[in-house]
């Protein structure tokens, strides 16, 4: 109940695609997404309603979307799924798709214009601090490997050194959207 409450807030949000999933009225979907089961019935306001009866599509939204949404990047056709009605599907992706959460709504009614200004000056202070600190890390373990003393590392100790660089990278890209998305 609680993913419907958030899906049916970021909706409210965006009133052109509001609108626009309002013609999908008495449409069930089921959308599998960041461990949330979301299973609705989409109602003439374009919000979904909880529902028992079976989905006509199902979206499925693999990890790797996640990923690279935060990353700022396009995903592909691999990193999601369509099952039942395929074309109502790819229509409701295309509608899903479009929705954007826009946090300084929420800051504002929260705690009024000023304050929502200031965190979110300071959010991306933050993000930048925290690349900062994310791309020196970087270029400090690459001329590291570089030099000729350096002591000679096995493949698997380098894997998780690359795999740890990795996932600070994907998480700094991941906070960097996240403020991005507070700003706007």
């Amino acid at each position: 109940m609680l993913a419907l409450t958030l899906i049916n807030h970021i909706i409210r949000q965006n009133p052109e695609t509001q609108a626009a999933l309002a013609g999908y009225n008495g449409i069930g979907v089921r959308i599998l997404a960041a461990g949330f089961r979301i299973h609705g019935r989409f109602d003439a306001d374009g919000f979904l309603q909880p529902s028992d009866r079976e989905a006509d599509t199902e979206l499925t939204f693999h990890n790797g979307m996640w990923q690279k949404m935060l990353a700022g990047q396009t995903p592909g056709v691999g990193d999601f799924s369509i099952r039942g009605d395929t074309a109502l599907g790819f229509a409701l992706l295309q509608h899903m798709g479009s929705l954007r959460y826009h946090a300084r709504d929420d800051l504002n009614r929260l705690f009024g214009g000023t304050a929502a200004e200031h965190i979110g000056q300071h959010a991306g202070q933050a993000a930048q601090a925290l690349k900062k600190i994310g791309l020196s890390l970087l270029e400090q373990g690459a001329d590291f490997a570089r030099e000729p003393e350096s002591p000679v590392i096995t493949r698997a100790e380098f894997d998780r050194w690359a795999a740890e660089v990795d996932r600070l990278r994907d998480d700094i890209a991941r906070l960097n959207a996240r403020l991005d998305r507070l700003e706007s």
